[in-house]
């Protein structure tokens, strides 16, 4: 749908800590099924400009292998972590056009923000889907005794 530089989105910021208006590299994605054509995915990359100012990953064009793989190459860092918020909401009225939404239908709102091992933010990747066509699942080992929580939660 769009790539190149644009100013960050305050809600993207405030994961970055950056500031908002901060220009980044945005490349932004409707996805469509395959088969049916129906709208799945509204997406956006936000890339820092110290990684993708200048390379191939302004322009408009279907990049040639997966995203983090090319921000790995660009920058010369591995993705070590990542962190992604899930939220259930309503869709604002562009999100519910753009993904054929009926009136009152939520949708799945994801960000997530990958590092590198030093510390350093490679990206933040948003996704809206509707809420009716995602299922999360969580698997985990359960440690057999209790311990102290590091950090409180965050629920």
């Amino acid at each position: 749908m769009y790539a190149g530089r644009a100013p960050l989105p305050a809600h993207i910021a405030e994961v970055m800590g950056a500031e908002p208006g901060s220009e980044v590299v945005i490349r932004r994605r409707h996805l469509f099924d395959r088969e049916t054509g129906r709208p799945e995915e509204i997406g956006a990359s936000y890339i820092p400009m110290e990684i993708a100012g200048g390379t191939f990953l302004e322009e408009p064009t279907v990049v040639p292998k997966g995203l983090f793989l090319c921000i790995e190459d660009l920058s010369g860092k591995r993705y070590t972590t990542a962190r992604d918020q899930w939220v259930a909401r309503l869709p604002t009225a562009e999100e519910a056009s753009a993904l054929s939404l009926p009136l009152g239908a939520p949708v799945m709102h994801v960000i997530h923000v990958a590092r590198a091992e030093d510390g350093t933010i490679l990206e933040v990747s948003e996704s809206v889907w509707p809420a009716d066509r995602i299922m999360v699942i969580d698997e985990y080992d359960v440690e057999p005794t209790a311990t102290e929580p590091e950090a409180p939660s965050e629920v």
